[in-house]
Order: structure tokens, then sequence, then C-alpha cells
């Protein structure tokens, strides 16, 4: 009875998504995927992981869902910006979403996913035409002054994973992070940078690099930019901010993110906010957010010797741009809430190894059991390695 009903909250069009998601995931389920075998190396390759048993099977399938679903929402977000509201006409069609996705990489996952040749074997086409039909009765007027004036696009992802895969949410331990405690994390670190290592602008310094290396939605990285564009304006309000503010989110406030779908909704919510704050990125000159799809847990130590080619330039690309940030910049700030969970079927030798130098201490003794295993721990060592030990190094 409400199939045609107008949608306007942002929670009702997640849910939605997310009941379709779950059709297209029983669908796959229960076919083979030898068509996307290629895709499945090169996401290992280019995330430094393994699928590997029951649980790595079941986080690519899923992983391959999120790019669908959440390609097509992020096209139609961005779809609608060159279409009114008011235009009753018009109307989405998902089969041109990979024109208006504007981050490579997603593109063009997006792209070998969505062809013909691997949708129609997976009987997929109809669920996504159901997906585009809910997106086509959205009351755009009443769910975009929602979406954007609340920071919807923030929660947006955790209500679609809980109805999508719960499983899923809760073995990587993906739960949204109060706004308040968001600030004050944030408002501490800038006050830190100003007041113990005499960094007069904070976080607003050119010098101050920003990680969070498990960035989810972008909710931590939305809430550094807005304390830069405070102290900028602090500072005096001139036409150059805005293009500070810019800089500041393509070249030293960086997010990794291992999965696409808060991939996605990272890149919609900083571009939503420069986009507002009169700063927008030019697609033409290809500008984006530095938020990376790759695994934050690898790739630090020394550059990986990369036997071959990926047979996607994106991943490559994408791939490339990450292990720059991991390897050659002074990252002074890592902050974030990652995942706390492990996650089976997915992790390689050098992500296991982080917990290693807690395992052995002359202080006390060496601490024993799963604890050690456990992601948030291998997230503080990796956070530690980088800025505390890579400074020495330097100092040396």
């Amino acid at each position: 009875m409400l199939s045609a009903a107008p949608l306007a909250a942002p929670e009702d069009v997640a849910w939605f998504l997310a009941s379709y998601a779950r059709d297209a995931k029983a669908r796959i389920e229960e076919s083979d995927l030898p068509a996307l075998t290629v895709v499945r190396e090169a996401l290992e390759e280019a995330l430094g992981i393994r699928f590997e048993g029951e649980k790595g099977e079941h986080f690519f399938r899923s992983t391959l869902v999120q790019t669908l679903f959440y390609g097509i929402f992020s096209a139609w977000v961005l779809w609608s910006q060159d279409h009114s509201p008011d235009d009753r006409a018009a109307r989405f069609d998902w089969k041109g979403s990979a024109w208006s996705l504007q981050v490579p990489v997603i593109r063009a996952l997006f792209e070998q996913v969505a062809t013909p040749g691997k949708l129609e074997p997976l009987r997929l086409v109809e669920v996504l035409d159901w997906a585009a039909a809910a997106l086509n009765r959205v009351d755009r007027a009443a769910f975009f002054s929602r979406f954007e004036e609340t920071h919807a696009v923030q929660y947006f992802y955790e209500p679609f994973l809980e109805a999508f895969d719960p499983e899923l949410r809760k073995e990587l331990g993906v739960w949204y992070t109060p706004p308040e405690v968001v600030q004050y994390m944030v408002a501490r670190v800038d006050t830190v940078l100003r007041e113990e290592l005499d960094i007069a602008d904070g976080l607003a310094d050119p010098r101050v690099y920003v990680l969070d290396p498990c960035c989810g939605t972008g909710t931590y990285l939305l809430e550094v930019l807005e304390r830069i564009a405070l102290t900028l304006d602090e500072r005096g309000g001139d036409a150059l901010n805005t293009d500070d503010l810019k800089r500041a989110a393509m070249t030293r406030v960086f997010g990794f993110e291992i999965m696409p779908a808060p991939f996605v909704i990272a890149h919609l919510q900083l571009g939503l906010f420069l986009q507002h704050a009169g700063a927008p990125f030019s697609e033409t000159a290809g500008e984006r957010a530095a938020v990376y799809l790759t695994n934050a847990l690898t790739g630090w130590e020394k550059p990986h010797d990369h036997a071959h080619r990926l047979p996607f330039p994106e991943l490559e690309d994408e791939r490339d741009a990450a292990e720059k940030v991991k390897r050659d910049l002074p990252i002074v700030v890592i902050l974030g809430n990652p995942p706390y969970n492990g996650y089976a079927g997915m992790a390689v030798a050098e992500e296991r190894g982080l917990s290693d130098a807690y395992r052995t201490t002359t202080r006390a003794p060496a601490p024993q059991g799963q604890g050690l295993n456990d992601l948030y721990v291998r997230f503080f060592r990796m956070a530690e390695r980088r800025i505390v030990e890579a400074a020495q190094h330097s100092a040396e």
C-alpha cells in the first residue's frame, strides 16, 4: 500500500535501499561469481587483504552489493543537484550512474560490477530497478533539507548496514560516534597543537597533516575542516580562506577507508561541505577529497614490490596515492574511532604483526590472549609507530 508513497526522511530512504540491497545479497549468495574473479583479485591486491574462507567470501560479496547501491545513491545525489525538485518529469536512471560518479576508483568498480553481462546472470537488474524507483519517489526538496542541514549524511550509512548486513556490522565494529564526542576530540587536538606544540593556528596550520585511518563516513574529517574554517574566519575573512580550506581537504586532511559504501558517503559529505563553504571541487580539474580506499594497517614500512600492474588503473592510482601518504608525509595527528573487532578472513601478515611489539616487554609479564589481536590495538600501534617512531628516525 505504501509502494507509491513519497519518501522524505533520510532514514526511510536508507531503509528502502538496505531492503533492496539485502535482496541483492541473497541473490548473489546463491550464485557463482567467476566473471568477477578479476575484480576480486584486483581488490585484494589494491587493499592489501585476502578474502579467505567463509568470512572473506562474505566480505567480498557484501562489498560488491555496497558498491552497486552506494554508487547508485551517490549518482542520484549528484544527479539531483542538476535537476530541480520542481521538475516532476525528471527521472533518474541507474544505468547511467557511472557518468555521475566523480571518484575514479568507485566509478571503475561500479563499471566492472554493473555491466549487463555480470548483472543479468546474478539477477540483479530487477533489484536495481526497484532501488531507482524508490529514489524517483523521494521528495527531494524535503529530503535534502534534512540530509544536509542536520548532517544526516554522516549517519546515513550505519542504519543502512544495520538493515542490510547486521552480521558484518557487528564483526567490523561499525558504530556511529556521537557528534559531541567527535567535536570534543577534535577541539582537544586543536588545543594541544596550540598550547603544547606551539602551533598557533592549530589544525589550520599548513604544516599539520591529519589522518583518520578508518574514517567511515567522514565524521571526524568534516569536524577537522569545520575547525579549520573557524580558525581561518577568526583570522579575518577573505577570498583566500576558501582556497586554503579546499587545499587542506585535498592535501593534508586525509582519510582511509576499506569499505566502499562509507567511502562514497565520506566523499559526498566533504564535497557538500566545501560546496556550501563556497569552495567546490572542480571535476574537470580532477579535484577530490584526500580520502582513499585502502587498508590503513598495511603499506607503511617500505615501498611494496608490486609484481604486476592492476587491471584497473583507477585502483592502482588509489593504492599509490594512499601509499604516498603512508610513507612520505609527516603526519602530525592521527585521530578517529576505528573498529574494535577482529575480522577473520581478511588480515595479511603485515597487519597481524602490528601487535607483536606489545607481546614482549621488560617491565611486566608479556601480555597474552585474544585481546592483542583486536583491531583497535592494531590501529593504536600503527598510529604510535607512525608518529612517535617516525619522528625519532627523522630527528636522527
